[in-house]
């Protein structure tokens, strides 16, 4: 009787032993826990932005844990599920279509940037290598990035009794908190601002403008990519391909998106136009000439993000007698002139 009272303490114990150690194993397993988090956005600095949708990366700054990423259609933002932790937030805009984005691991090192391109792509040809401005013939060509819009929120902290974050102020880096950091409903608002720049340009009192039949130009010396973190340019000189049109009886104007100019770069801002007309004969400007150097124009301008450009007066020459040929457009032309230089289509 006794062998088996104590046979039974002994299953009693190892079955309680047992229990205490499956329970001990499900708390070990809960280590982290899933909190609700509301991500909305206030657009009070960039009032204007229109993207069709936003993404936020999660970084962690705990071990154990990986970048989360989470996508909003629209621009209100949603809800997430996070654990709770440690973070710094990233957020741009999810609509890019000619934007890339490298070394997405690493929050400090995550860039957006574009790829390689041609000078005459916009036209068709990318493989025609027609002549550069002088001192930029080296520059990468690459093509110009989507508008895009974001920013930065750090010091994150979730937790289940609230949300505690810091953002600062694209410009001034003042450091915007919540009214109340600890809410009830976690929620992170997000300011985002414009990260890339518009430049428009015009060139005035073109001579023959009715001439020209197709055309296109290019800026030396541009950023060819952006940090998204700290929102430092590159560093390296790169050339864009920008489009060209007619403006009535004398303007060419021109439109396009940039990353912007790196102010510690050296090299200068050069324009070139590449020009065809009606006769199929093909004309370059700004090999040389001064005037399409807007170097001063582009580092003076008031506001960075809105750059404006004005080159003045240019001729297009008088079409080629040829009655029987009125001109092919064939931008593959391997031997440019010079400008005002008439080259064989």
């Amino acid at each position: 009787m006794k062998i088996f009272r104590l046979s039974a303490i002994l299953t009693a114990l190892l079955l309680l032993l047992g229990f205490t150690s499956c329970e001990h194993k499900e708390l070990c397993f809960d280590h982290s826990h899933i909190v609700r988090v509301k991500v909305e956005y206030d657009w009070r600095d960039a009032p204007e932005a229109n993207p069709y949708g936003m993404c936020v990366f999660f970084y962690p700054l705990d071990p154990g844990l990986e970048p989360r990423r989470f996508d909003f259609a629209g621009l209100e933002g949603g809800y997430v599920d996070i654990e709770a932790g440690r973070y710094i937030l990233i957020t741009y805009n999810n609509d890019t279509d000619g934007v890339y984005f490298r070394n997405m691991q690493v929050y400090t090192d995550l860039e957006a940037f574009t790829r390689n391109g041609g000078l005459l792509e916009s036209l068709g040809h990318r493989s025609a290598a027609p002549p550069r401005a002088s001192g930029t013939q080296d520059e990468r060509v690459v093509i110009c990035p989507d508008m895009m819009w974001g920013c930065q929120a750090v010091d994150v902290t979730v937790d289940e009794t609230g949300v505690t974050y810091t953002h600062k102020h694209w410009e001034t880096g003042e450091s915007r908190v919540p009214d109340d950091p600890m809410v009830s409903e976690q929620v992170i608002t997000l300011f985002p601002h414009e990260l890339t720049c518009i430049y428009t340009y015009e060139i005035r009192n073109v001579k023959n403008i009715q001439n020209i039949s197709r055309m296109t130009a290019s800026l030396s010396g541009m950023a060819g990519s952006l940090n998204l973190f700290t929102e430092e340019l590159g560093r390296e000189p790169v050339t864009l391909p920008v489009d060209a049109w007619k403006d009535g009886d004398s303007t060419i104007r021109g439109r396009f998106i940039t990353f912007g100019h790196h102010e510690e770069n050296p090299m200068p801002h050069k324009m070139m136009l590449y020009v065809w007309t009606n006769d199929g004969k093909a004309y370059v400007y700004g090999t040389e000439n001064e005037k399409f150097n807007v170097t001063d124009q582009v580092h003076s301008a008031p506001d960075r993000r809105r750059v404006h450009l004005i080159i003045d007066g240019i001729d297009i020459p008088e079409p080629l007698p040829d009655p029987d040929d009125p001109g092919a457009f064939t931008p593959g032309v391997d031997d440019w002139g010079e400008e005002n230089l008439v080259v064989p289509m």
